[in-house]
């Protein structure tokens, strides 16, 4: 009966432990050329990108991803840091704009309000 309940107590203590670890990403892009590829598939997904904005958007997402992998390597504060990536972010927008149709920016837009929002639209959409 004791190696019975001490059985038990181990499976219960192993199995609240491992209920405490985080979730493992699904995608969890590390490198610049990581992020500006994800990035660029669930743009190319979401607003339907031709082959050429498809390689025009790469281009744009992984200069900014380069640049702001320096900026969190670098000895910036980290509110330095927050306000060169929001510039950053910024500046992308704008070299999108020039790329996507109006359809399409507006589209981007309207997905980046919802996730900025938490979600809470765009998972009301599906």
């Amino acid at each position: 009966m004791k190696k019975l309940s001490l059985f038990a107590l181990s499976l219960l203590l192993s199995v609240a432990a491992f209920a405490q670890q985080p979730a493992a990403k699904i995608q969890d892009p590390k490198t610049p050329e990581e992020r500006a590829k994800f990035q660029t598939e669930k743009m190319a997904s979401e607003l339907q990108l031709t082959a050429a904005q498809k390689e025009q958007v790469y281009t744009i997402n992984l200069g900014i991803a380069q640049k702001n992998e320096g900026i969190r390597t670098s000895n910036f504060s980290e509110e330095e840091k927050r306000s060169i990536i929001k510039s950053n972010h910024e500046a992308q927008i704008e070299m999108l704009k020039n790329v996507l149709t109006a359809a399409q920016f507006e589209k981007m837009k309207a997905e980046m309000k919802d996730h900025s929002q938490g979600g809470k639209q765009h998972n009301e959409k599906h």
